[in-house]
C-alpha cells in the first residue's frame, strides 16, 4: 500500500510541476511592470511571508490528525507531506492538494478517516477564519458585494451542505458500525481537558489570516504608493480575501483566476485599474514561487531528518 501511493505522489508531482509550468507560460500580462523597485519589494516580501505560511500551515491540521487519531505524530513527519500535496493544487480538479495528505495515514500507519476528517476541518476553519478578517476589513462595502456575489455563495454553500447530508446518510447506512466506531473514539477529542489543543489549530487559522492581511496591505502599499489612502487599501485588502472565499468555492474557478480583479475593481472602481491587476499578477507569481521554495524546505528538512 505505501509503494502504491508513493508512486502515486510521485506522478501527481510530476503533472503539478508540469502544469506550475504550464501555469507561468499562459499568464496573459505585461512582465515589464515587475521590473520596477516597489514591484520587486512586493515580490520579495509577498514571497517570504506566503513561503512561512505554507510551511506553517502544517501545524493546524496536524493539531486536527492528532487529535482524532489519538496518535503523537512529529511535525517532522507532517510537514514535508503538508508542502508536497500542497503543490498538487496546480493539477486540474482542485482535489488533488487534500487527497495527497492522506499520505501521512500510510506513513504513520493511522486511519485514511482521520486524516481526511482532519483536513475536511482543516478546509472549514479557514474558510471561516478568512470570511470573518475580510468582513471585519470590508466593513460597509461587505453589503454591496454581499448583493452581487452572496446569491452565488448561498446556492453553493446550500448545495455543499446538501451533498454532505446525503453523503453523511450514505455513509452512516452503509457503514453503521465503523461511523459508531469513529463517532465514539472522536468524542474523546473534544472532551474538556482535551479541547484546547483543538482550540490552538483555530486559533492559528485566525493568526495566519491576520499575517496575510498584513502581508496584502503591505503590497498593496508597495504597488499604490501614494495613489491610495489607507482606508481604501484596508478595504481592497478585505476585498481580496473575500474574492479568495468566492474563488474558492466557484467551479471551474481554478486560484480564483478573474474573480480576485473583478472583486476588487467592484470595490475599488475602474480607477485603480492597472494598480490592482499589477498587484494581482505579483501575489500570482509570489504564491507560485512560494508554494515551490516551501515544497523544497519540506524534502530538504525530510532528507536532513532520515540522516539524523
Amino acid at each position: 500500500m505505501k509503494k502504491i501511493v508513493k508512486i502515486a505522489g510521485n506522478l501527481l508531482m510530476i503533472a503539478a510541476v508540469v502544469f506550475l509550468i504550464k501555469k507561468f507560460i499562459d499568464m496573459d500580462a505585461d512582465f515589464s511592470q515587475l521590473g520596477t523597485p516597489s514591484a520587486i519589494a512586493a515580490i520579495a516580501v509577498s514571497f517570504v511571508v506566503q513561503t512561512v505560511i505554507v510551511v506553517m500551515g502544517t501545524f493546524p491540521w496536524l493539531v486536527f490528525t492528532q487529535s482524532l487519531s489519538g496518535t503523537k505524530i512529529p511535525f517532522s513527519a507532517a510537514m514535508p507531506v503538508y508542502t508536497k500535496s500542497n503543490m498538487y493544487k496546480y493539477v486540474p480538479g482542485n482535489v488533488f492538494q487534500y487527497i495527497g495528505r492522506n499520505q501521512l495515514a500510510a506513513d504513520m500507519d493511522i486511519s485514511h478517516v482521520d486524516v481526511a476528517c482532519a483536513t475536511i476541518f482543516d478546509v472549514l476553519f479557514c474558510v471561516l477564519s478568512t470570511g470573518v478578517i475580510s468582513l471585519i476589513l470590508l466593513g460597509g462595502a461587505i453589503v454591496d458585494l454581499m448583493e452581487k456575489y452572496g446569491r452565488n455563495l448561498l446556492i453553493i454553500g446550500a448545495a455543499g451542505v446538501l451533498i454532505l447530508a446525503a453523503a453523511a446518510v450514505l455513509v452512516r447506512l452503509k457503514f453503521r458500525e465503523k461511523v459508531s466506531g469513529y463517532l465514539s473514539r472522536y468524542k474523546k477529542a473534544f472532551e474538556k481537558g482535551k479541547r484546547g489543543k483543538l482550540l490552538q489549530g483555530v486559533g492559528y487559522y485566525f493568526l495566519q489570516n491576520c499575517v496575510s492581511a498584513a502581508m496584502y496591505f503591505v503590497t498593496l502599499n508597495l504597488i499604490f504608493g501614494d495613489s491610495a489612502g489607507a482606508s481604501e487599501l484596508i478595504s481592497l485588502t478585505g476585498a481580496f480575501m473575500f474574492a479568495w472565499i468566492v474563488g474558492f468555492v466557484t467551479p471551474g474557478a481554478p486560484g480564483g483566476i478573474g474573480i480576485r480583479e473583478s472583486v476588487m475593481l467592484f470595490v475599488c472602481g475602474a480607477a485603480y485599474e492597472e494598480k490592482v491587476l499589477l498587484f494581482v499578477l505579483v501575489l500570482r507569481i509570489s504564491s507560485i514561487l512560494a508554494d515551490a521554495a516551501a515544497f523544497m524546505v519540506g524534502s530538504i528538512y525530510l532528507k536532513l531528518h532520515k540522516k539524523k
